[in-house]
Formats: C-alpha cells, sequence, structure tokens
C-alpha cells in the first residue's frame, strides 16, 4: 500500500497535465449555388413572393379605406 498510493498521486499528476482534446472543428457546408436549371423556378419564386406581398399590401389599404369610410360614417351620424 505504501508504493500503491504515491504511485496513484503521480499517476493523477501525470493525467492532470495532460491537454484537453481539441474541440472538433466547426462544420462549414457550400453555399448552393443557383446552376442554370435551378435559377428559372428561383426568380419564379421570387415572382410570386413579390406578387403575394402586392396583393397583401393592396387587401391593406382596401381594408384602411373602408375603415376610413366607417369612420366618417360614424362621424356624420352622431349627434
Amino acid at each position: 500500500m505504501r508504493i500503491g498510493t504515491p504511485i496513484a498521486c503521480l499517476l493523477v499528476l501525470v493525467l492532470a497535465g495532460c491537454s484537453p482534446p481539441e474541440p472538433p472543428e466547426e462544420e462549414r457546408r457550400p453555399e448552393p449555388q443557383a446552376e442554370g436549371t435551378q435559377a428559372q423556378p428561383a426568380s419564379a419564386i421570387v415572382q410570386a413572393a413579390d406578387a403575394y406581398k402586392g396583393a397583401a399590401r393592396a387587401a391593406v389599404a382596401n381594408s384602411e379605406q373602408a375603415a376610413a369610410k366607417e369612420k366618417a360614417a360614424l362621424d356624420a351620424a352622431a349627434p
């Protein structure tokens, strides 16, 4: 037992002196690149999104106009 304790202490010191493992490198994936056939669907998607946004803006404008008319009618009906 007298030899085991110093050896165990020495082993702990040796293991404590070891450097920790290096963290894994961050995975980096290449950015997707538009090529010939893929460029067409992307632009179609963008056009569809722009059309949707335009329709949404028109709906908001119509709602605001209807709200303004309703408010004017309520103000006119108030005594």
